[in-house]
């Protein structure tokens, strides 16, 4: 058993160095492709994109934007406990920020928060820069009343300019800019 076992480990790590070696010596090597391609690279031109490298970067910025996102949206709760304490003490939802008790939009930015503010009716919109992947890209909180007394605020989250939102935030909804929704 410890034969084979040395046997095995002796012939990966020749595999390994003989990738190595063609690796940093095949450019070396005339009449190889590699010797080929690299002679006849043009350093203005970017390279060519490998099959799915398009795909791959477009997947790459989706997740950035999601996590910047995500980790921004941490300070709705808080916001959304404000929003809901100042309807049960006033009867009302709040029409900004300074009348719920909070900051000013701008003192709320994040990684990619830009600002968060408290509109007519208590509607909670916060306002992202481009690495949420859309520059000036609102997602929205708004307040449903209609069971307010029994089960409490419902929030419903709404966005018109992040199509894959349920990946950041499954409970938001997305609806196109010429929706007639609320």
């Amino acid at each position: 058993m410890r034969h084979a076992l040395i046997t095995f480990v002796s012939s990966l790590l020749g595999v390994l160095a003989a990738l190595l070696a063609y690796r940093y010596l095949a450019p070396l090597l005339p009449g190889t492709a590699v010797t080929a391609l690299a002679a006849s690279a043009d350093p203005l031109r970017p390279p060519a994109l490998r099959p799915g490298q398009a795909l791959d970067e477009t997947m790459i910025g989706e997740e950035r934007a999601i996590e910047a996102i995500r980790g921004d949206l941490i300070a709705i709760a808080g916001v959304k406990t404000a929003v809901t304490e100042y309807h049960h003490v006033h009867g009302r939802m709040p029409a900004s920020n300074a009348e719920a008790g909070l900051l000013d939009a701008q003192a709320y930015r994040g990684r990619s928060l830009r600002a968060l503010s408290v509109g007519p009716g208590g509607r909670i919109e916060l306002v992202f820069d481009a690495l949420s992947g859309r520059d000036g890209g609102v997602i929205a909180f708004v307040p449903d009343l209609a069971a307010a007394g029994a089960v409490g605020v419902i929030w419903r989250c709404t966005t018109a300019d992040y199509p894959r939102i349920v990946r950041t935030l499954p409970s938001c909804e997305y609806r196109a800019a010429d929706s007639t929704a609320p």
